[in-house]
């Protein structure tokens, strides 16, 4: 092979190189941008959660529930009387009957 030719090959693939170096760079660059911007996002929804988690356990304290239980419900102590037998309860359906249910509602 000719000695200008084997140079001419080793500069084009030298630059091919270069230019992919170049590019690789560049895409890291972004790759790190987009995963810092992730980072910061996971960190507002982590303090957002934090947050809401405090909120709720505010929020479910049983005393203020059973403050609220007594100024909006009317509730009883549950009476013996109260107290059925299982025959009472309506008779379970037929699987026939349930799946034409369910065929008449399209459910499946």
């Amino acid at each position: 092979m000719n000695k200008g030719l084997t140079t001419l090959i080793c500069m084009l693939c030298f630059g091919i190189g270069a230019f992919g170096v170049y590019m690789v760079k560049y895409v890291v660059q972004d790759v790190q941008r987009d995963v810092t911007t992730l980072q910061a996002q996971l960190k507002d929804e982590r303090e957002s959660l934090h947050l809401l988690n405090a909120e709720w356990a505010y929020l479910n304290r049983p005393e203020r529930l059973h403050a609220l239980a007594e100024k909006h419900l009317a509730l009883a102590p549950l009476d013996s009387r109260q107290i059925q037998d299982v025959g009472v309860l309506p008779a379970a359906f037929d699987a026939s009957e349930t799946a034409g249910l369910l065929h008449q509602t399209g459910s499946r």
